[in-house]
């Protein structure tokens, strides 16, 4: 519960505000740099003290140290670009790739094929060479698909065979929509995770994609068409650019990627009980490719978190608060 915002501030009420007992010994100093605790950041430059002397008690006005950080996140009808990436994903056949990402569906109940990320090959609308995650309505399935030379090498996942992860339900007329979001965190929110295993010769094999942490494990159909090598520098979130029809709002936020294969724990770092967080704040910094964490919408040719992709294109879509 944050201190009051005028008047007297007793230094047990500091202890309390700290988790610390009422009646510990507790200096002004320790309290205003971070001895006792970290100051929580999260609180407006007004609300924390500066941690500089002269210290003062009244730099604790409002000062609130469970204080969550503010969460943004992507208003999205449209698609959100990033490009010229200098380490490109999966240059090879052989090399891993992971991808984590939360979304919260706002579409209708109205047939469509969200296109929920798309890697390709810089300029080109061609739908020869990709690699992409897509939710199928019509089918009621993700799909994670390696197309190269026009060919399919992909593992797709009906959500409702999937129920005791994604809590849709145990229909194929229970689509994921605004109105039925099934497991999402307390904003609504879906943490997606895909891991893609070079090494493995069939898609099901190395295709992993996991709802809040949880594998999908029940296969509706895979295909194992033959492998070939790609150029994916241009990265699409919430992109129609292959599939026109059908609604394409979503709300997205902290999209990552890596490549590498992430293992069941980072997974489980990346959820985080359910509360959205950075790639560094999840000791997940190492081999990422890419990272989001917009607060504003970034400039044209801005850097990504990871310094690999460029900004590109906004296309009119907005960065908002929780």
């Amino acid at each position: 519960m944050a201190l009051q915002s005028s008047g007297q501030i007793k230094m047990s009420e500091l202890n309390t505000e700290f988790g610390l007992a009422e009646d510990r010994q507790l200096s002004l100093k320790d309290a205003s740099d971070g001895t006792v605790a970290t100051i929580n950041t999260a609180n407006a430059s007004t609300d924390r003290p500066d941690g500089t002397a002269p210290h003062a008690i009244s730099e604790f006005y409002s000062y609130n140290h469970a204080l969550s950080p503010t969460q943004y996140y992507w208003d999205l009808s449209n698609d959100i670009k990033w490009d010229t990436a200098t380490d490109k994903p999966l240059q090879s056949t052989t090399e891993d790739f992971s991808a984590s990402l939360w979304i919260r569906p706002q579409w209708t109940a109205t047939d469509l094929n969200l296109i929920i990320f798309d890697l390709t090959p810089s300029g080109t609308t061609s739908t020869a060479n990709r690699l992409f995650l897509q939710y199928d309505y019509g089918l009621n399935r993700l799909i994670a698909r390696y197309r190269s030379a026009s060919v399919n090498f992909d593992r797709q996942w009906a959500l409702h065979s999937n129920n005791s992860a994604t809590g849709t339900g145990t229909s194929s007329a229970n689509y994921w929509t605004s109105s039925n979001r099934g497991n999402a965190n307390s904003d609504g929110f879906v943490n997606l995770t895909l891991t893609y295993d070079g090494s493995q010769s069939t898609a099901a094999a190395a295709f992993k994609i996991y709802w809040n942490g949880s594998e999908l494990t029940s296969t509706a159909a895979s295909n194992n068409g033959s492998r070939s090598n790609m150029t994916l520098d241009e990265l699409t979130f919430c992109g129609n650019d292959h599939n026109t029809g059908g609604s394409r709002i979503a709300d997205y936020m902290y999209m990552h990627m890596w490549d590498k294969l992430l293992t069941s724990g980072n997974i489980s770092s990346i959820y985080n009980s359910g509360t959205p967080i950075s790639a560094s704040d999840a000791g997940l910094s190492t081999d990422l490719i890419f990272g989001d964490t917009s607060e504003s919408v970034p400039s044209v040719n801005a850097a990504d978190d990871s310094g690999n992709y460029d900004f590109a294109s906004a296309n009119s879509q907005s960065v908002v608060s929780l």
